[in-house]
């Protein structure tokens, strides 16, 4: 996967390593925090690299299935576990568009007919450190 930088408005840390929640283009992101969140005060703009981490345990067909809504966006599952919606842009590697983020190898396939498909990764967790 690849990082994505972001500018971040921090809100809250449980404290390093932990769960921290940080505001991108309006949108709520809980995320592991790497970048010492504990240490600053809820409103503070920071810059960040988020680091999204594929679960691998999602099979083709879920991955396929997944976004019937053709939508590009993180759904929040639970904690910092995510629904990544995107469409694929390019096989060999894969690089899925998923708006916010940019993911890269979520999974593998060499058959051009997947360009242009809407799918769904699930994102084990999404970290998120100093860019």
């Amino acid at each position: 996967m690849t990082a994505c930088i972001v500018a971040a408005t921090f809100l809250a840390s449980e404290g390093a390593y932990l769960e921290a929640v940080i505001e991108v283009d309006g949108q709520r992101l809980h995320v592991m925090d790497e970048f010492g969140g504990a240490q600053l005060a809820a409103g503070t703009q920071v810059r960040l690299e988020l680091w999204p981490i594929a679960s691998e345990r999602d099979d083709w067909d879920a991955i396929f299935r997944a976004n019937p809504g053709r939508e590009q966006g993180l759904r929040r599952l639970d904690g910092w576990r995510y629904l990544a919606l995107g469409v694929v842009t390019q096989v060999d590697p894969v690089v899925c568009d998923c708006g916010l983020l940019r993911l890269e190898n979520p999974f593998t396939t060499h058959d051009e007919r997947c360009v242009g498909a809407f799918v769904g990764v699930t994102l084990a967790r999404l970290d998120a450190c100093l860019a």
